[in-house]
């Protein structure tokens, strides 16, 4: 079970994400023969500054029940920093995702430590009845190399790019006119089962929801399928065709519901945003995360400029 006092979750098929990593690293603290905690790292390498990092993402981290509140999952997260200290390569980061109102996690946050933190926005696109353009398809495996450096241009002023290790053909889909590729994302789809929400909106999206008949058909919360969205990218002055690429990746995987999850301060995000077309959903149940960073082999100086410049969220960390 998995969020926090708004949102509780269970996610299916954690096996499939983890085989997601590209370089995972597991971590287990036993008590006698009780495994009693667990932590994932993904290790990669990204681009922060122009310059190449080592980085570890600390994709999970779970405490058995029947040991909860006995600072098991802070031990084991101190533990991993000493590891990481000695082992990462300079320059280098780890980080972490933090759902805000996680209560553990931002006490292990807090106890561990770290130097830089910054927001992030959960924008939810949807639509009740997602229509398939003709002009979107699978990217064709000559146009990656041209569509990496185009995320690369589009990005150049955030931190933790990694395009080239992150965009999955089979994953990956472009939206062309006349030849020319106006917009393009990544669609991973995810597999939750809410369990409890908060407030007046939570008890009716969970009590009263699943007796409205096409109400309970967009949100079927306890086997809820949605897509998560990333590497997005769109030519300037087209903004537009955006929404319709995204509509068509609905429609396809046959889900009504999007997520889009970027920093908060992203000029991308701005622009998306600004055009609109999101649907009414994300007024509703957007939300926020928090993102928690930790460095090895770099200045005061470099840290306060990677400070002003906007997060990338890869499609290979898992959330």
């Amino acid at each position: 079970v998995w969020g926090n006092r708004d949102l509780r979750y269970t996610i299916k098929n954690v096996g499939a994400k983890l085989e997601r990593l590209s370089d995972p690293y597991f971590f287990c603290l036993e008590e006698g023969d009780a495994l009693v905690a667990v932590c994932v790292l993904n290790r990669r390498t990204a681009r922060l500054l122009g310059r190449p990092y080592d980085t570890c993402h600390f994709a999970m981290l779970a405490t058995d029940d029947r040991a909860k509140g006995r600072g098991f999952g802070g031990l084991l997260s101190e533990q991993i920093r000493n590891y990481c200290e000695a082992e990462l390569r300079s320059p280098a980061v780890a980080y972490a995702y933090i759902e805000s109102g996680t209560d553990y996690s931002l006490r292990i946050s807090s106890k561990v430590g770290h130097r830089f933190s910054a927001h992030l926005s959960l924008t939810i696109f949807s639509r009740f009845r997602p229509v398939d353009d003709e002009a979107s398809h699978v990217i064709n495996k000559d146009d990656v190399a041209q569509v990496v450096k185009s995320l690369y241009d589009l990005y150049e002023d955030h931190i933790l790019l990694d395009f080239d290790q992150s965009l999955l053909a089979d994953e990956y889909y472009v939206l062309s006119r006349k030849g020319e590729i106006l917009a393009s994302a990544q669609a991973e789809v995810l597999n939750w089962s809410v369990l409890s929400m908060s407030g007046l909106l939570g008890w009716f999206a969970l009590k009263a929801l699943p007796h409205v008949p096409w109400l309970r058909d967009l949100l079927p919360l306890r086997d809820f399928r949605f897509l998560r969205f990333g590497n997005i990218m769109v030519r300037p002055g087209h903004e537009s065709e955006l929404p319709r690429l995204l509509e068509s990746l609905l429609a396809r995987h046959k889900v009504r519901i999007g997520l889009i999850l970027m920093d908060e301060g992203s000029p991308v995000l701005q622009a998306i945003r600004r055009t609109g077309g999101l649907g009414s959903l994300d007024a509703l149940f957007g939300r926020k995360a928090k993102v928690v960073a930790d460095f090895k082999g770099t200045t005061d100086e470099d840290i306060e400029r990677i400070s002003r410049q906007p997060i990338v969220v890869s499609p290979l960390d898992v959330i």
